[in-house]
């Protein structure tokens, strides 16, 4: 088996608080919704403009530093040339061309002037992928059950929440990451990384190692992922029971497990941790990220619990995230 995953920042954070809120009203009027699609992986693509010809799908990755192009559409459009740059991918560092990008749009928003990775589109999985260079400082809102985003600048309104069928996570950023430390995977409490780049949720060998010795997974279960630079790692997976994040869990999660770079660029190494990927978001109906304000917010499937083929699991609230070791 081969998954193709993302993951293209690095940095490190910790985390703060947990509250409970519900769901939120209109967007506000500097609010834009777009209709996305989805890859063949569940990964969201919106349809994105390049100096002013398109429109071309892109992965919205709201955990990746830089926009990156497709080196196929990058020669089609014949963009400039720039230097080379070191990027961190789920696996490792490596040395990649650039191209220079005049402007980017998405709906009626416009970042200009970018230098942005250019690799094969057989490894990104779409013409291009969304960093967060073109979406800091603003609100993204992913509707699953309506196929649609939608950007707003980030603002803090608590009234904008209200009722119980969301919840809202507080957390860290550095280099445009959420990383939510009061989260836990069957009583270990870990360091969840929100990562919507990567199609499948990822843990590091901390966790996969208290896993085994609890006799919770089978060490021998491997399949093959791929990162966008083209790069291959076989790597154990399982299914956990239960995977809690603030006031809500999650049952019969699949995880792939590797020390990826991503997780020594994060210092999580020695650490329990989880790359917290599209097949655990897309559980829920909205997932409303906000860069600036540093905070997840998470709306429960409507009527309940449900139940998925795609996603072997289910959401539901909990009283309270558990003490862990």
């Amino acid at each position: 088996m081969k998954l193709a995953l993302i993951g293209l920042a690095c940095m490190a954070a910790a985390t703060a608080g947990i509250a409970i809120g519900s769901t939120p009203e209109m967007p506000p009027q500097d609010s834009e919704t777009i209709e996305s699609d989805r890859t063949v992986d569940n990964r969201v693509t919106i349809p994105v403009s390049v100096d002013g010809r398109g429109p071309f799908d892109f992965i919205v990755d709201t955990g990746a530093e830089r926009t990156v192009i497709s080196r196929e559409l990058a020669d089609t459009l014949e963009l400039h040339a720039s230097d080379d740059v070191w990027l961190t991918t789920i696996l490792n560092v490596e040395q990649v061309p650039t191209v220079i990008i005049p402007s980017l749009g998405a709906g009626r928003r416009t970042v200009d002037d970018i230098q942005a990775p250019a690799l094969a589109r057989t490894d990104l999985g779409a013409a291009g992928v969304l960093g967060i260079d073109a979406l800091e400082d603003q609100q993204v809102l992913f509707d699953f059950e309506q196929d649609r985003m939608t950007f707003s600048q980030a603002r803090i309104e608590e009234s904008d929440w209200s009722g119980g069928d969301v919840i809202v996570v507080r957390a860290r950023q550095r280099s445009g990451r959420l990383v939510l430390a009061r989260a836990n995977v069957e009583g270990t409490r870990i360091h969840a990384i929100v990562d919507t780049g990567s199609a499948v949720t990822i843990g590091n060998n901390a966790l996969r190692e208290r896993l085994i010795r609890r006799g919770r997974m089978n060490p021998a279960q491997f399949f093959t992922i791929t990162s966008v630079t083209g790069s291959t790692m076989d790597i154990n997976y399982a299914f956990v029971d239960e995977l809690r994040i603030g006031g809500v869990r999650l049952n019969n999660v699949p995880i792939a497990f590797a020390d990826t770079e991503l997780f020594r660029q994060l210092d999580l190494v020695d650490r329990p941790a989880v790359l917290l990927g599209m097949n655990a978001l897309r559980v829920f109906d909205r997932v409303l990220i906000d860069f600036a304000n540093r905070r997840l917010r998470l709306q429960l499937p409507t009527g309940g619990p449900p139940g998925n083929s795609d996603m072997p699991m289910l959401a539901e609230l909990v009283s309270e995230t558990p003490s862990a070791d």
